[in-house]
């Protein structure tokens, strides 16, 4: 398969020639440092969404090595939060500049990974719209250029911009990693580690609190809060938790004044229907008052009598994957851990998701082992599911 620049050289009938490149000084805050270009605005099938994870696993060895990691990229790309500095909008002369003296760059296939190859910096790029050999680099003499992929045996790229399904999310956060650290020549130990699922809403960061108790004067989230009241409830505690903006999550009537008062801090409402005690006249009070909610039924053998009880409004079915239909049962073991991104907050103890709250695990930096409850599998769109040991044991 032909690449576009020989495609390009072939049509307007010129030779293949060593770009010149100037560039502009920019006073980079780093000595010792690596690139990263991660956002494609315009072709989104290039955006790798599970760079947090990669960074996780390289983080400790980086710092070891006081390596750097920079973004670059345009003005109106996302910062990422995980890098040590992000450099955005400049101008392309400095961002050569940025690029050329860095020991390493990765990321997607875009121009910036092409001013690395002229100027023959090591590179670590990920495809997955299109085939390497259509766009690689060219112009790496001595440095290394790693191609990274999905596998392409059965299912060919699709060469679409905007993938409706990303085919770049396909590779391993660990392969990323491994790459990074091995042209880098960091010893690094994650051949035992292997990605089993990463959910679909891992990369969005959640704040669940079991309002159980009076949170302390210096709380202050980092997001919208989602309280909730249906798990357990500390009626003198609801009050001070509705002070913070939050997403009210209820399965019973609270206080119409407490509700009143703060309802300007109730950015949304779920609430669950099936101990059937929240009547019309109490979901007429909040429309009154001008709350949203979703009203939603656990219970399959209730739904259509709550449905038919309140026939005017939408009742949806929660639906939650059991661990027999996961289509990666066959690859859990002994050895299988998860990372959340929820943060569930109760009497003043992290957990990482419901059922690390019921069986008494709070949240800790160390590998947590899944946990075979049925709550523990209902958010797994919102856990990153990896098997971790030399010997793994069925």
């Amino acid at each position: 398969m032909s690449h576009a620049i020989e495609e390009y050289a072939k049509c307007l009938g010129v030779k293949i020639g060593q770009p010149v490149i100037s560039e502009h000084f920019y006073p980079v805050p780093s000595d010792n440092y690596i690139t990263i270009n991660t956002d494609n605005k315009k072709f989104t099938s290039k955006n790798y969404d599970h760079w947090v994870i990669v960074f996780e696993l390289i983080r400790h060895k980086l710092k070891e090595n006081n390596i750097d990691v920079i973004q670059v990229g345009g003005a109106e790309d996302l910062p990422l939060k995980c890098v040590d500095c992000s450099i955005l909008g400049v101008s392309l002369k400095q961002m050569a500049y940025i690029v050329k003296n860095s020991k390493l760059h990765f990321g997607p296939d875009t121009f910036i990974s092409h001013i690395a190859s002229a100027f023959d910096i090591n590179s670590i790029i990920l495809y997955g719209n299109s085939y390497p050999e259509c766009s690689a680099q060219v112009w790496n003499k001595e440095s290394k250029s790693i191609k990274l992929t999905p596998d392409f045996s059965e299912i060919k790229p699709s060469f679409n911009p905007n993938e409706t399904i990303k085919r770049i999310n396909e590779i391993a956060p660990e392969d990323i990693a491994k790459s990074i650290l091995s042209v880098l020549n960091i010893d690094f130990n994650l051949d035992s580690y292997e990605t089993v699922n990463i959910g679909k809403y891992y990369n969005n960061k959640v704040t669940e609190v079991v309002p159980d108790f009076v949170p302390a004067a210096d709380f202050k989230p980092e997001t919208v809060i989602n309280l909730r009241c249906d798990y357990e409830l500390l009626p003198e505690s609801l009050e001070h938790w509705m002070k913070y903006k939050v997403n009210l999550m209820i399965d019973d009537k609270l206080d119409p004044n407490v509700i009143y008062e703060n309802r300007k801090n109730i950015a949304g409402m779920t609430i669950f229907m099936d101990k059937g005690t929240i009547k019309k006249d109490y979901l007429d009070f909040l429309t009154q008052i001008g709350l949203k909610y979703n009203l939603i039924c656990k219970n399959k053998d209730l739904i259509s009598d709550i449905r038919m009880e309140f026939f005017d409004l939408v009742v949806e079915e929660y639906s939650s994957p059991n661990k027999k239909d996961l289509d990666f049962v066959s690859e859990l073991c002994d050895n299988t851990f998860y990372h959340s991104n929820k943060t569930l907050i109760s009497n003043n103890k992290e957990y990482y998701s419901k059922a690390a709250w019921k069986s008494g695990i709070e949240k800790t930096e160390d590998h947590q082992k899944a946990i075979d409850l049925d709550e523990f599998w209902e958010e797994v769109e919102h856990l990153n599911i990896y098997n971790y040991a030399e010997d793994k044991k069925n």
